[in-house]
């Protein structure tokens, strides 16, 4: 087998394959995988796992005929290979190129758009049930980790699955880790020496037959386990243990570190590197946090299986029992924060915005409707980068400016977010939340103006207009307010919005006073936004300025580069000036 049968493996072609070259597969993959993704970066500690897993779901099983759903999706490069697109694997991370996970316009074999952790079983159940309605005879195998198991929506799923005896397959991939290690119940259940015997009671009693592959690496074993569920007459569950990482030593034996990483050698894992390079925001907000819980034993921080991203590694080892690890369970680390909250204690709750919005009835009914002091901190506000069009940080604004009660900042830069946070926890007061961006400190970061104590920063003055933005825009808008200067269409003011919420309506209007054009300028949807913000206080006061709105439209937004993305938006500084040329000339006709 080389690379050239690699790139043409089609479902028919493993089929087709005598037991001994089916063996050989899994080497082959791994070689191809690994020396792919150490190029290109990628989720290489994640599919490592599940390459005979995959194999024999290909070898059992009919795709696309029969439904196999990767929930969170992260894990399908074997899939993807099995399924023709191994030469696309190459192209992992580029422009245009392979998503990182599972999405239907690249394949009929892939059922759905996954990238958040926990749908598969609801999916599945709704998939199942129209087959029976239908009657089709094809079955539904959705494929989930022990880390998503542990999602509301994953055990809502679980317990509705026996209501209807589908042809209904879940396939448990249990290696111990989500992103980070396991916490909780579940993981005391599926790591017990036991473990065999409690897992069969637990989903005997859901209704869910039980089957166990202890080395989930034995093609022959799941494939004899995927048939004996396969003919079962009720739902069922094959229990497979695998090892994250495995083929790649140093990946399996940092199997936290390699979940994902950036480009790396795969001789020694030289460069491996789960985030951006450079120093990052989320990094200073970790050394603000580590200075406020060595000086106020009322600190705590709470993440959902998701330090790294948070920077929370070196306090999660240094404070262990200040920095609570609930798994990946966005909603009840919210509302364990108002428990925390409610006995006077200083929670803050670290998430990536794409997975807050997760928690968005329990920010509403919990939190703010108790006015309680909670304060989260999100990361990846704005555009996310390469991972999925879903984790981009986009709507967060637009939907947290909904909420009342809820104070929302975003620092202006680096020294403002350690500030902020810092004050913020000296006498928190009612809920807020912290944004500030997925990428490394600009070496250009605007440090020189008047106070980051004010709702909003007046960056430098001008005399004609002028452009809001807030901090992950705040070098656009310097670059677009010299570009319409060389334009000669005068000098702008800048001003960063530090307080979204509540609306500085008083500084909005002292600093519209003497401009003839107004400009919103973000990183964010343009429905509810701070384009929606400044709009609402121009309406509200009768002015009749001219405004236009830079950020992005009602659209969902690929993956890709900030650079990139902001040109495809049509908010990159050039686009924008055209957009301003063309409305405030029309404006003057």
């Amino acid at each position: 087998m080389n690379d050239n049968f690699i790139e043409s493996l089609t479902p028919q072609k493993l089929k087709d394959l005598d037991i001994n070259k089916l063996n050989e597969l899994p080497v082959k993959i791994r070689e191809y995988m690994i020396s792919s993704v150490s190029k290109t970066g990628g989720h290489i500690g994640a599919n490592l796992s599940v390459v005979e897993l995959t194999i024999a779901l290909h070898r059992v099983f009919d795709s696309p005929k029969d439904k196999i759903i990767f929930d969170t999706g992260h894990q399908g490069y074997t899939h993807k290979i099995i399924t023709g697109r191994g030469k696309d694997l190459k192209t992992l991370n580029q422009p245009n190129g392979m998503s990182r996970f599972i999405t239907r316009s690249e394949s009929a074999h892939d059922i759905i758009d996954a990238s958040h952790a926990g749908t598969s079983l609801s999916i599945a159940c709704g998939l199942a049930l129209s087959n029976e309605i239908k009657n089709k005879e094809n079955y539904v195998v959705p494929v989930i980790g022990d880390g998503s198991l542990v999602e509301g929506l994953a055990f809502e799923g679980l317990n509705y699955v026996s209501v209807h005896n589908t042809k209904l397959v879940i396939i448990l991939n249990d290696n111990g880790m989500a992103i980070a290690p396991n916490v909780g119940g579940i993981n005391k259940i599926t790591s017990d020496t036991d473990y065999i015997h409690l897992c069969r009671n637990f989903f005997d009693g859901f209704g869910i037959k039980y089957f166990c592959v202890e080395n989930g690496h034995s093609i022959s074993n799941l494939v004899d386990a995927y048939e004996l569920a396969k003919n079962c007459s009720s739902p069922s569950i094959v229990h497979v243990k695998t090892i994250k990482g495995n083929g790649l030593d140093f990946a399996a034996e940092h199997p936290y570190k390699m979940h994902f990483s950036m480009p790396f050698n795969p001789s020694n894992g030289k460069g491996a590197s789960p985030t951006i390079a450079g120093k990052t925001y989320a990094v200073v907000a970790a050394e603000a946090l580590k200075e406020k819980i060595v000086e106020d034993d009322e600190v705590f921080v709470i993440t959902p299986a998701t330090p790294y991203a948070s920077s929370l590694d070196d306090l999660k080892n240094q404070f262990p029992e200040r920095i609570f690890d609930v798994g990946m369970a966005e909603q009840h680390a919210v509302v364990m924060a108002c428990g925390m909250a409610l006995d006077g204690l200083k929670p803050i709750v670290c998430f990536q915005t794409t997975f807050m919005q997760r928690a968005f009835d329990q920010l509403i009914h919990d939190m703010c409707f108790m006015d309680l002091a909670v304060t989260i901190l999100g990361v990846r506000s704005g555009f996310a980068g390469l991972d999925s069009p879903t984790h981009h940080g986009i709507y967060d604004i637009p939907y947290l400016r909904s909420i009342p009660n809820l104070n929302i900042v975003y620092p202006v830069n680096s020294y403002d977010m350690s500030q902020t946070i810092k004050d913020r926890l000296k006498n928190p007061k009612g809920p807020m939340v912290i944004l500030h961006p997925y990428e490394a400190i600009s070496k250009n970061e605007v440090k020189n103006f008047s106070s980051f104590n004010e709702d909003i920063c007046e960056v430098v003055k001008g005399n004609i207009g002028i452009i809001f933005c807030i901090g992950n825009t705040l070098e656009q808008a310097l670059e677009l307010r010299q570009l319409i200067k060389e334009s000669n269409m005068g000098e702008y003011s800048v001003a960063c919005v530090r307080t979204i919420k509540p609306t500085p309506t008083d500084k909005i209007i002292e600093l519209i006073g003497k401009c003839e054009n107004v400009i919103s300028y973000e990183e964010s949807t343009l429905s509810g936004g701070l384009g929606s913000q400044i709009s609402e206080v121009l309406a509200d006061n009768g002015s009749k300025l001219n405004m236009i709105r830079i950020g992005i439209d009602d659209i969902f937004v690929p993956t890709g580069e900030k650079l990139d993305l902001a040109k495809y938006c049509g908010i990159d500084p050039h686009t924008a000036l055209e957009k301003i040329k063309n409305q405030f000339i029309q404006n003057e006709i």
